[in-house]
């Protein structure tokens, strides 16, 4: 690669990023390079939009395009794949505070959750366990949690902030609170997300932690976390765990021992 066409990429680059703090590439035609900072940004912007919709129906229009243009104008991307943006963009947030000043707490929250509702969509599903029974033993064999679920704790109710969002109602924004949101993608491979009592949100870290344990011992390491007795948790476990099975949350069981 010669010096001038490194040069020239470079200022070509430097100006669809920021055409207003940038000129032209020497001997460019203004009209063509304000046609591609265009094209560019607007593909970027519509990647954004489509991982955040709840976000951008939050924000006046201007806000959110700013956030775009602040992202697209300052992010080193790491990765040239599409898919890749909205991650990129949650980081850019995280790294610059600046950026996301004007954004409310709920709002802040309003990105990861939608950067998981995302790549729940895209992710590719990994196959099963060989000795995988999807109608094996939830209490005498090993669970097995799908790797499309998501815990997500919150300080606000955002799947259904989200929702009124992208309804485009106004959403009543409670005080903060605990939030436990299962999020997962559902059997038409749409992202769903479900409320979780503390108690089965400890019963779903505890699946996660365990490692060759039964359903029964993970039951009952969650009752001692939580001061019960095992006879009394036992059932109410279980049938969430085979709640959990119908929503394509387990996959089923492994053989225990």
């Amino acid at each position: 690669m010669s010096d001038d066409f490194r040069t020239a990429q470079q200022a070509f680059t430097r100006y669809v990023r920021d055409p207003e703090a940038n000129p032209p590439p020497p001997g460019s035609r203004p009209e063509r390079m304000a046609w591609y900072a265009r094209l560019f940004f607007n593909n970027v912007d519509g990647m954004l939009e489509t991982a955040f919709p709840a976000l951008a129906a939050s924000l006046p229009e201007a806000d959110w395009r700013e956030l775009g243009r602040a992202f697209f104008r300052d992010c080193a991307l790491a990765s040239p794949l599409m898919r890749d943006l909205p991650a990129a963009f949650v980081a850019h947030l995280e790294d610059n505070p600046e950026t996301a000043a004007g954004l409310s707490d709920w709002q802040r929250e309003l990105l990861p959750y939608e950067l998981a509702r995302f790549e729940l969509l895209a992710e590719d599903e990994p196959p099963p366990p060989a000795d995988l029974d999807p109608d094996g033993d939830l209490l005498d064999g090993q669970p097995v949690r799908s790797p499309l679920a998501r815990l997500m704790l919150a300080a606000y109710p955002i799947d259904h902030i989200a929702a009124e969002l992208e309804a485009g109602r106004e959403p009543t924004i409670p005080a903060p609170g605990l939030h436990h949101l299962l999020l997962h993608r559902d059997r038409r491979g749409a992202p769903s997300a479900l409320r979780l009592s503390p108690a089965s949100a400890q019963l779903l870290i505890a699946l996660d932690e365990a490692e060759a344990s039964t359903g029964r011992e993970v039951i009952a390491s969650v009752a001692a976390q939580l001061g019960q007795s095992v006879e009394a948790l036992t059932p109410l476990a279980l049938a969430e765990l085979e709640r959990w099975r119908e929503q394509g949350i387990l996959l089923g069981s492994r053989p225990g021992g």
